[in-house]
């Protein structure tokens, strides 16, 4: 009897470990997103501010240079003020995360962010 109830007590351990790691994942991915998000809009920023700039000899090293035109669109429609207001609501949405906020209210919030005009 003793030797079962110390499986099952091992079994939820398990579980629960399982668990944590599986919300670990979740916010890891979440956060790797929104990484990536943080710096199509620093490059939206930088192709703003070259635009409005002579040209560069050396073009800007960009984040993600595939994304080079989604980006150049980006920052001529919501500019430098727009692009720097939506980095620091990324960031935000990423500090929520760290201080255990349910991801999808810090979603939430950051959706409504990005939304906002300019």
């Amino acid at each position: 009897m003793a030797a079962a109830s110390r499986g099952t007590g091992q079994l939820k351990e398990l579980e629960k470990r399982q668990k944590s790691r599986a919300t670990r994942l979740g916010r890891d991915s979440l956060d790797r997103a929104l990484v990536d998000l943080a710096g199509l809009y620093r490059d939206a920023l930088v192709l703003d501010a070259l635009s409005s700039t002579q040209p560069a000899e050396d073009p800007p090293q960009l984040l993600h240079p595939d994304r080079r035109a989604d980006a150049a669109e980006l920052g001529r429609r919501i500019g430098a003020e727009g692009a720097l207001r939506r980095i620091d609501a990324v960031l935000d949405c990423r500090l929520a995360l760290e201080q255990n906020v349910k991801p999808r209210i810090a979603l939430e919030a950051l959706t409504v962010a990005l939304r906002l005009p300019g």
